[in-house]
């Protein structure tokens, strides 16, 4: 009989729960879960929908009549297709009042920062983030100076202005709140006379030669002495210097020699790019030299880009007047555009408003200085400032005989004499005359009363004449702001200004023509320098170059603007190129790639061009490495992020003149050949070697809640499109913030675009719609006569008592 194996014993099985169990425990602590988060999710949900409902509230447009408002008389507003709105009232004050309500409907937030930016009150709404730049803005007194701005209005100007303001207050009451202010947590406060003229001086600041930027100058003079000043402050590039007054150019003295400071000079960063491109371009013809027998007029400010941009488009019309065309965001009227037979364009005058003073001080801690031989107290104006979320804090700022303190390095302090604080007369004067102007001898009398910042203004008329004139306040200052005064030895600041007769102009006529573009516009035997230096004469180079084919018509100027060649950019890869004909570029395939690229670069920064980003990035490191040479780090710095508009005319006139000691052994193909190296390093780096022009350019209209990382109501990106030297201006931070053309009496032709929408709501259709037609290049014309405004209307309402 077999015996049987005994049975293998099996392990004890594991216990597992349930499957139900597990479920129940699950769900258990999931809703725990949940509940514990209910609260967070159900506040976070609210504040969404509370946001989203201003988003959503901003797509819906008035309609119909709107009653209860302070006017004399029914208002009708029409919108064309693109949300420009057309007024028209029965006087100038309801006129007034509806631009303002306008402007409240559409750009409430932008109003509000504006102010707040320049009243240095940002931190009250975003936080201990912002202090830096309210303490900044306050160095001056800013209060002081809009509130005298404003006492010196003429009566008929200030209740016009009071009517704008109350136009606004309506908007606030009575429209939805914007996202914008619900996402932030606030309420934007009543608006006033002083808060118009404060947000719409943001423009002028940025307009203005700063203080901070006479103090780089007066310190390369102490660095360097004469030599650096005229080395690196050069008035003009020569060669390109293109004048508007004359055909003869002024001479320019050559570039000094000097001597290598920092042959092995540690890495300077490029400059920061925000003040390259920041100009404007404009030109005129008298009737005699177009095509359409009728003056042309054209003009493309340049400034930062940003989301809402910074001009609104309006047509406005009362009795006596009837004007269309730009106005900034805050101010009444428009600021640049046309009346029914007459318009002018501007760009910035780039000259000198600003005297420095050094001034010595007993101490470090002291608010004694010297007066002379004596010793006496500055000025003490204490400013509070209110920080959200943290604890408000109190500063003193110290004002002298000269005039405000901005700068302290030990017992020497710095102040600033500025013709607007010293002046305190507003703008708006002017163009309230402006918006009436019937002819170009009305609006040659109105500028006569402009006081700043300084601006070179074309102008036509619908008799066919055409002309120019440089008008603002620029003070007779022996030093034309490239150096320091002497405090303690100084008088008081002067008060005399350059005649408004002796102010560069061109006298209008029907065979005038006329351009301008931040560049030296006088030619030889002009009595004032008017300025440490003019911008880079390029862009005019190239305007002139084009204004030598005539007849002209809108098709013609509109493809001026449209220009994307760049001179600087193209010489610089040329005298690259040679260079490295001349040296080699040894076994480097990325060299060798380069100089491929370079040798066929026309100029032109297109987008599919891979030339022109290396040419670009060969600029910037060539102007740095140039700097660095001469100037101490930190110094070499503040140059660029001031004046790095300016290094190019410095680089290009080293190259062209090849003044002793500017490059080490005086080897300018070494120069070359080591900043081509370098800038293919940075673009290496940066993981753009090999891209195209319209990728590494492509520049974004951001919005200010970018800073916090959200982008969802930034602009529509702009491929890389032109360059800060050529006529179509796109810089790192600025671009053409409008482009127009005027043909004068036939104002249905030619036109005005801005680069994205009308609107400020980032719920509205027109906040991003004009985007496509810009990067087209297409010109819009603007309705003004009645039947042109009833043809392209698309809605309209009615502000009523």
């Amino acid at each position: 009989m077999t015996k049987k194996a005994p049975a293998t014993k099996k392990a004890p099985a594991t216990k597992k729960a349930p499957p139900l169990r597990g479920r129940r425990l699950a769900v258990r602590i999931l809703l725990l879960l949940l509940l514990a988060l209910s609260p967070i999710l159900v506040i976070t949900a609210a504040f969404f929908l509370y946001v989203q409902g201003g988003v959503s509230a901003g797509a819906l447009e008035p309609t119909g009549r709107l009653g209860g408002f302070a006017l004399r008389a029914p208002v009708t507003i029409v919108r064309d297709d693109r949300g420009i709105p057309h007024v028209r009232a029965q006087s100038e004050r309801d006129l007034y009042f509806a631009e303002g309500y306008l402007q409240g409907a559409d750009r409430l937030f932008q109003l509000d920062i504006y102010r707040r930016l320049v009243a240095g009150r940002l931190s009250e709404v975003f936080g201990a983030a912002a202090i830096d730049n309210d303490l900044a803005a306050r160095t001056y007194d800013v209060k002081g100076l809009i509130a005298d701005q404003e006492r010196a209005l003429p009566a008929d100007d200030r209740s016009l202005l009071q009517a704008f303001s109350d136009g606004i207050n309506a908007a606030i009451r009575t429209r939805p709140l914007p996202p914008e202010f619900r996402a932030l947590g606030y309420k934007p406060e009543p608006w006033s006379s002083t808060d118009s003229l404060m947000a719409s001086f943001s423009t002028a600041l940025a307009l203005t030669d700063s203080w901070d930027d006479v103090l780089v100058r007066a310190d390369v003079a102490d660095a360097l002495g004469q030599k650096g000043t005229d080395a690196f402050f050069p008035i003009t590039d020569p060669y390109y210097d293109s004048p508007t007054t004359s055909r003869e150019r002024a001479p320019v003295a050559p570039l000094p020699a000097l001597t290598v400071a920092y042959p092995a000079p540690s890495p300077v960063a490029e400059g920061d790019g925000n003040r390259t491109g920041l100009g404007s371009n404009e030109f005129v013809a008298g009737a005699g030299l177009t095509a359409t027998h009728r003056a042309l007029l054209a003009n493309d400010p340049h400034l930062s880009l940003r989301m809402p941009g910074v001009w609104y488009l309006a047509d406005l019309k009362a009795p006596g007047i009837h004007v269309a065309g730009a106005t900034l965001v805050g101010a009444p009227g428009i600021i640049l555009g046309h009346t029914q037979r007459a318009a002018w364009g501007a760009t910035n005058g780039t000259t000198a408003t600003v005297e420095i003073y050094r001034e010595k001080f007993r101490s470090e801690t002291s608010d004694e200085y010297l007066d002379g031989n004596a010793w006496v107290k500055a000025t003490h104006r204490s400013e509070r400032f209110t920080i959200r979320w943290s604890q408000p804090i109190v500063r003193d700022y110290l004002r002298t005989r000269h005039g405000f303190v901005f700068a302290s390095r030990g017992a020497t302090r710095f102040a600033a004499a500025w013709s607007a604080d010293l002046q305190r007369r507003s703008a708006l004067s002017a163009f309230m005359e402006l918006d009436r102007a019937a002819s170009a001898r009305a609006v040659l009398q109105a500028l006569q009363h402009y006081p700043g910042p300084p601006q070179n203004f074309v102008f036509a008329d619908a008799e066919g004449k055409a002309g120019y004139v440089l008008a603002g306040s620029i003070p007779l200052d022996s030093l034309w702001a490239l150096r320091a005064h002497d405090g303690p030895g100084s008088g008081a600041p002067v008060t005399s200004d350059v005649p408004f007769a002796l102010l560069p102009h061109v006298t209008a006529s029907r065979s005038a023509v006329a351009f301008t573009a931040n560049d030296r516009v006088y030619g030889r035997g002009y009595p004032y320098r008017l300025t440490a230096y003019f911008e880079a004469p390029y862009r005019a180079a190239s305007i002139a170059q084009h204004l030598k084919v005539h007849p002209y018509s809108v098709e013609s100027f509109s493809a001026i603007q449209a220009d994307v060649r760049s001179i600087p950019e193209r010489d610089l890869a040329a005298a690259t190129v040679a260079a490295l004909g001349r040296t080699g570029t040894g076994s480097d395939p990325d060299m060798q790639a380069a100089i491929r690229e370079l040798a066929a670069f026309d100029g032109r920064f297109v987008e599919d061009s891979h030339a022109a980003l290396i040419a670009w990035q060969l600029r910037r490191t060539a102007d740095a490495r140039l700097i660095a040479l001469h100037l101490p780090p930190q110094l070499a710095v503040r140059y660029l992020q001031s004046h790095e508009g300016l290094a190019i005319v410095v680089l290009l006139r080293a190259l062209r003149e090849r003044p002793h000691g500017w490059v080490p052994a005086d080897d300018y193909d070494a120069f070359l050949l080591g900043a081509l190296h370098d800038a293919l390093a940075e673009l290496r780096s940066a993981g753009q070697l090999g891209k195209t022009w319209g990728e590494a350019g492509r520049r974004v209209a951001r919005h200010p809640f970018s800073s916090f990382g959200w982008h969802g109501w930034d602009g529509t990106p702009f491929p890389g499109h032109g360059s800060s030297y050529s006529p179509h201006v796109q810089g790192l931070d600025n671009t053409q913030s409008f482009r127009a053309v005027w043909d004068l009496g036939n104002w249905e032709s030619g036109g005005i675009v801005i680069p994205q929408g009308e609107s400020g709501q980032p719920g509205s259709s027109h906040y991003r719609d004009l985007a496509p037609g810009w990067l087209e290049g297409t010109l819009v014309p603007l309705p003004f006569d009645d039947a042109a405004v009833a043809r392209a209307a698309t809605s309209s309402f009615e502000l009523a008592p």
